[in-house]
């Protein structure tokens, strides 16, 4: 080797030492690069939907209604008016803009039909024909032109001429004002929008002519195809260090400079505004984390920000779509970040350590604000020494099996009895009084009373409304998932066949989609919902199976909770002990009025339109709870990996840290992990209030010894 090419050489070894002060600074980067749709699918989103393969726009779809709040069976007095004969009913339905690609009008009957209800919007008459109910539901709609809506006041009338009778009549539903404070509505304005006349229409008096004279609105709705005015698109936390590489140990970097870019699209009228945040932590919920501050607007985006502006590891983006006519909307096809880093003593990515096991998928957060209630609540203390549940459970080897105990003891606590008249609160308690008093209820008390039991014990549950059935779905730590319970008459979980894994909803739901609509989505018109005899009657068989402990009538519910799984909504909380109000009027005692519902949707499922609020993103209303993910990263020493701990617990107390084959320890949200020779394993776990331990994450990592190479910082010998 030549002169030069030694000085040249040594040169470079010196530039990459550690601790040397002649150095040559190197650049290096990171992207992370996501469509439209992917930052959908993995970060939060309100009000918006998938356009395409890639993109994403305003959610298309607008209810108009002012009954939801009070709407359903009232135990206080009449909750219905008939149209027949000269009787008729009018409703005014105010729109600020009439523009639509699509309108549809919603009622809802409480009787079965025996004649067509005929109705004028703006003075164009239509009908809704007397088709038979499909199970419970008791709304009936129709499509019709949207040149008949009008900016400002519609006027809409029923009436059914061709009744003979009130037996014959429509059995409209109407929202008693004394009802409203229940659904979190305002009584004052009730009854100004609905009128009724009992002379064919040559008069008209106000209010729903109920027999008490209560003000009341008539259950009337009108739901648009168009754009919602705004939504919001917010990634997942996105880590400068590494970006969208695919690795667990991401090594510690100075960011001098990123650029975030954006592609969409943004026809007249609409908007798109591009916002950032920075933060010291991988959760997005984690303290310390500086308020949003816009960074351009427009259809394409890219702003670079430098200097102590860009001295994060942590960012997330947040798009906002807002447009100012109906028929058009922004969309969004792209975002990405690169980071770039720029450092004088770079840390090398050090070889000897090895991640060979690895069970550390990223948290599930919902974009809803769930409420979840706290598991140290006084009366779950006092559920749980008054229903004897230590006992229930004692001896149960795993939660689920405790679970299970408790699914069987809620099934045989009361024999079924229909609350009407004396519909309880939603809470475990105010339910199971209610059996000291004659009666206990039917499946949404059993399920509620089954959520509350296992909320006692320290797990989280919650009430699904499916297709005229309330069931349960409580969070297993065994499983960490989400899984469907009945303690119904079925008394089940629904289950893989192959596996014996318990199902969630979402699982029935698709498994359900696979037998009925293979090839296309559900007709809500034409699709009865199935029954037993429907599934017997085929060959084949759906792709599940049922659990029980009680095997009285078991052949006779096998299959409930997978017939009525065609439509899954949730009221997106549980703290009905906190917060007892606003919930749905006498769910299930007649009908799902209430528009506080989240609703899922998705290929073969489309919306219906009676509710406002809907998802088609899994991880809204089947959210992670008690799962830990671990975000990793190495300094200079090889010897040692810096770990920051994410969670979503309700109820949560701390982190617990489980090294080799030690005992937990508790722990902060950073850990310092010292890894010794060999063979070094972890696991970390939340732990709620109630000292209840949600699944583990874990990793495995086998750090190897190996000699140092290349050359050496000199000794310093002017010291001696």
């Amino acid at each position: 080797m030549n002169t030069f090419a030694k000085i040249t050489t040594l040169a470079a070894l010196l530039a990459t030492s550690v601790g040397f002060g002649v150095t040559t600074a190197v650049d290096e980067f990171s992207t992370w690069n996501k469509t439209g749709r992917e930052v959908y699918e993995t970060g939060f989103a309100r009000r918006l939907q998938v356009e395409g393969k890639a993109g994403v726009k305003l959610f298309e779809h607008v209810l108009i209604e002012n009954d939801a709040a009070g709407g359903g069976r009232s135990d206080r007095g009449p909750s219905a008016s008939v149209v027949w004969g000269e009787w008729r009913a009018r409703k005014l339905l105010t729109l600020d803009d009439p523009r639509a690609h699509g309108a549809e009008l919603y009622v809802f009957p409480q009787a079965k039909l025996a004649r067509a209800l005929e109705v004028s919007i703006n003075g164009h008459a239509t009908r809704i024909e007397a088709t038979p109910r499909k199970g419970n539901e008791t709304i009936r709609w129709i499509q019709f032109p949207v040149e008949w809506l009008r900016a400002g006041e519609n006027v809409i009338e029923l009436s059914s001429p061709d009744a003979k009778s009130e037996t014959e009549g429509w059995r409209l539903n109407v929202a008693r004002a004394d009802e409203y404070v229940t659904g979190g509505g305002d009584p004052a304005p009730v009854g100004k929008t609905s009128f009724h006349s009992r002379d064919g229409g040559k008069s008209w008096l106000a209010g729903c002519g109920l027999a008490d004279g209560t003000a009341a609105e008539f259950s009337v709705r009108i739901g648009l195809k168009r754009q919602v005015t705004a939504g919001m698109l917010e990634t997942p936390v996105i880590d400068l260090w590494k970006g969208d590489a695919d690795t667990v140990i991401a090594r510690q970097r100075a960011v001098r400079k990123f650029t975030v870019t954006a592609q969409g699209a943004m026809p007249a009228g609409t908007s798109l505004v591009y916002s950032l945040r920075k933060g010291s932590h991988p959760s997005p919920f984690a303290k310390g984390w500086e308020p949003y501050e816009k960074i351009g607007e427009g259809a394409t985006l890219d702003a670079a920000m430098t200097g102590a502006v860009s001295s994060r590891r942590y960012v997330q983006l947040k798009v906002e779509f807002a447009t100012a006519n109906p028929l058009v909307s922004p969309s969004l096809a792209a975002l990405g970040v690169r980071a770039e880093f720029r450092e004088d003593f770079p840390i090398p990515s050090h070889q000897n350590l090895r991640v060979v096991e690895l069970d550390n998928a990223p948290v599930w957060y919902s974009s809803l604000d769930w409420k979840w209630e706290s598991p140290n609540r006084p009366e779950f203390a006092a559920l749980r020494l008054q229903e004897n549940l230590d006992e229930v459970v004692r001896g149960a080897r795993t939660e689920f099996e405790a679970m299970v105990r408790l699914r069987d003891y809620a099934k045989k606590r009361w024999e079924w009895t229909h609350p009407a008249g004396d519909f309880p609160a939603w809470d475990a308690l105010s339910i199971v009084e209610r059996v000291s008093r004659g009666g206990g209820g039917m499946c949404i008390q059993q399920n509620l009373f089954l959520v509350g039991l296992c909320q006692a014990m320290g797990w989280q549950g919650r009430l699904v409304a499916i297709d005229s059935h309330e069931v349960a779905e409580i969070w297993s730590n065994d499983y960490g998932k989400w899984v469907y319970f009945d303690a119904y008459f079925p008394n089940h979980n629904l289950c893989d066949p192959e596996t014996g894994v318990p199902l969630s909803m979402l699982e029935i739901h698709e498994r359900y989609l696979e037998f009925f609509h293979p090839d296309g989505p559900i007709d809500w018109v034409k699709d009865a919902r199935p029954d037993h005899a429907t599934v017997d009657a085929r060959a084949d068989t759906p792709r599940l199976v049922s659990s029980s402990l009680d095997y009285a009538n078991h052949e006779n519910y096998r299959y409930t909770g997978f017939v009525e799984s065609r439509m899954v909504r949730m009221v997106p909380r549980s703290n009905f002990i906190e917060q007892p109000l606003p919930r749905p009027l006498n769910h299930a005692a007649g009908g799902y009025y209430w528009n506080g519902y989240v609703s899922w949707y998705d290929g073969r499922t489309p919306i219906k339109g009676q509710y406002a609020d809907y998802t088609d993103r899994a991880r809204d209303l089947w959210p992670d709870l008690n799962t830990v993910h671990i975000t990793a990263s190495q300094g200079p020493g090889n010897d040692r990996v810096f770990l920051e701990f994410e969670t979503y617990t309700p109820g949560f107390s701390h982190f617990e840290v489980l090294e080799d084959s030690g005992a937990w320890r508790k722990s902060a949200d950073r850990w310092t992990w010292l890894l010794a020779p060999g063979k070094n394993s972890l696991q970390v776990r939340a732990v709620n209030e109630k000292g209840v331990g949600g699944k583990p994450a874990r990793v495995v990592i086998n750090r190897l010894l190996m000699p140092e190479t290349g050359w050496k910082k000199p000794v310093n010998t002017r010291s001696k």
